[in-house]
């Protein structure tokens, strides 16, 4: 299998693409509202870069949110487009699990603590554990709150994302990276492991994550 992963749901653009025989081939750049002109040459890139035609993806996975709620479109309609155009099923994942892919792929922590930005003052926050595949679980739900409302124990090994703002991390007594931005490349990681649990999803099906108003609604080309 070859599989396409892209984001756009943060200031950060990236494209991945993990080739049949486990190569692994991706593009990133932070690059604030510039996404619509940047993806579909990082995805041509990857493509071009692995040596396969577009024909021969055979998933396509894509953060699904939360976080800006354009950027989260962006990609959603262009994996949409993939997905109808090839006939092949799609991979939404979170954005905050990919965040925390992303945290446990740079620091090897165990049990990072992902919040972003969710502007008026509130913050997108999850919890999330390393399981023995090294991969991102979910420990509890993910929320939506103010920043007081925020709860963390002895367990938490890392801060992660823009949404420590400084009343939050003046409570953390671990290291925060309030810098790290989710990157398609850890986003494989998980895509890989929901093709093997077959989460694939139909592309007219799909759904983006908005947790603001937990309505979730189908991209638009």
């Amino acid at each position: 299998m070859n599989i396409l992963a892209i984001d756009t749901s943060t200031e950060a653009c990236s494209a991945a693409l993990l080739r049949a025989d486990g190569q692994v081939f991706s593009e990133f750049e932070v690059a604030p509202r510039q996404h619509t002109r940047l993806l579909p040459a990082m995805m041509d890139r990857v493509l071009m870069a692995a040596g396969i035609p577009k024909n021969s993806i055979s998933h396509c996975a894509f953060a699904n949110g939360p976080g800006a709620f354009t950027g989260i479109r962006i990609a959603a309609a262009q994996a949409q487009g993939i997905g109808i155009a090839l006939g092949i099923p799609l991979l939404p994942i979170s954005t905050l699990a990919v965040l925390a892919q992303t945290a446990i792929d740079r620091y090897g922590c165990n049990m990072p603590l992902v919040a972003l930005d969710a502007r008026m003052q509130e913050i997108y926050w999850a919890l999330y554990q390393r399981d023995d595949k090294d991969l991102a679980r979910l420990v509890g739900r993910e929320l939506l709150t103010s920043v007081d409302a925020v709860e963390f124990d002895g367990k938490v090994d890392r801060g992660i994302g823009h949404g420590w703002l400084d009343e939050l991390r003046a409570g953390a007594g671990f290291e925060v990276d309030a810098e790290l931005l989710p990157d398609a490349k850890s986003l494989l990681k998980l895509a890989q492991s929901a093709v093997q649990a077959n989460r694939g999803v139909d592309a007219t099906a799909v759904g983006i994550n908005y947790l603001r108003n937990r309505v979730a609604e189908k991209a638009k080309n």
